[in-house]
């Protein structure tokens, strides 16, 4: 099953200059599949501008939206914008959250519409934006929001979701090199747990070649107002969260900057996209685990929680 129709629909939506979030609604509608799905938008502004933000659900035969208690699984694309205009013209290469967030919702509700629901609810959230700022980065430029990320992060998590998948490009650096995506350890309250090994064999599956690991560091947990450096934002939405966290990471072999144009890779989108849709099938009806619950407990038991020592000079410690 290749996802690169839904891919390619997805990316002609937000390569617009004036792509918003009620484009991406009637984008849903005009295909007859916002019947399948609740969607809502809100246009957020900041001192830089303003983005809009999309949550869709799609609902499971036994989801927590029907009164029902399967598991639900949140996506959430993580970007700065997909577009940085008037600086800059066109899809940016930081638009992939948004572009494997939407492409998976639209074929989740396509899989509803021919009668394959799931058993759980999956809720996808990302951002669409295409004046977003360009921000100095080592090795290369990334894009920001011109919205601050924490008032992103809290509306992209939601208390419904029982484990996250966090897509972001994660090209702009010297880390994490190769072809496709990587994923990331689980993150859970700050703990950077070991990788899960189902999310591993479901990498092999639809890949085709051994996983590749996104190293992360307790820098990369630290909240955005600790001032060093971060790989990128793919696992902030921890701080939101209790849910386990496992970042998905859409990557190259050279230095992309996330500013840059037309350079969409239609493999890394669609092997990201398969990924996200096997692990929504599974996840939500029980059969894989982002953590081990008896490692967890013996760690939480042994050494505490770090959650507070991590969220220290944040605001979100106050939330």
């Amino acid at each position: 099953m290749s996802l690169v129709k839904y891919i390619l629909d997805v990316i002609g939506l937000l390569d617009d200059p004036k792509v918003d979030g009620d484009k991406v609604h009637g984008f849903f509608k005009e295909k007859g599949l916002d019947k399948y799905m609740v969607i809502n938008v809100e246009r957020i502004k900041g001192d830089k501008g303003s983005t809009d933000f999309i949550k869709i659900i799609i609902p499971g035969t036994n989801g927590k939206s029907k009164g029902g208690n399967a598991p639900t699984l949140g996506v959430i694309g993580r970007l700065g914008g997909v577009g940085a205009r008037p600086l800059i013209k066109g899809l940016v290469s930081d638009a992939d959250g948004a572009i494997i967030a939407l492409a998976v919702a639209y074929k989740l509700a396509d899989m509803v519409s021919r009668g394959d629901e799931l058993v759980g609810d999956v809720i996808i959230t990302t951002h669409v934006c295409p004046n977003a700022v360009v921000t100095s980065h080592k090795p290369a430029p990334l894009i920001s929001s011109p919205v601050d990320i924490l008032e992103l992060l809290r509306r992209e998590v939601d208390s419904q979701m029982d484990g996250i998948l966090s897509i972001d490009a994660t090209k702009a650096n010297l880390v994490v090199k190769g072809r496709g995506f990587a994923i990331t350890p689980t993150i859970k309250d700050g703990w950077i747990l070991k990788v899960s090994e189902d999310l591993i064999n479901i990498y092999m599956w639809i890949t085709g070649h051994l996983p590749i690991i996104v190293p992360i560091t307790l820098q990369d947990v630290l909240p955005f107002s600790t001032p060093v450096y971060h790989i990128n934002s793919i696992i902030q939405p921890w701080l939101y969260t209790h849910a386990p966290v496992v970042g998905i990471a859409t990557i190259t072999e050279t230095v992309v900057p996330g500013s840059a144009t037309d350079v969409a890779n239609i493999v890394s989108l669609d092997e990201g996209s398969r990924f996200v849709i096997k692990i929504a099938k599974e996840f939500t009806s029980g059969n894989i685990r982002f953590y081990d619950e008896n490692e967890w407990n013996t760690i939480v038991k042994i050494h505490g929680s770090i959650r507070e020592l991590l969220l220290k000079g944040s605001p979100v410690a106050s939330n």
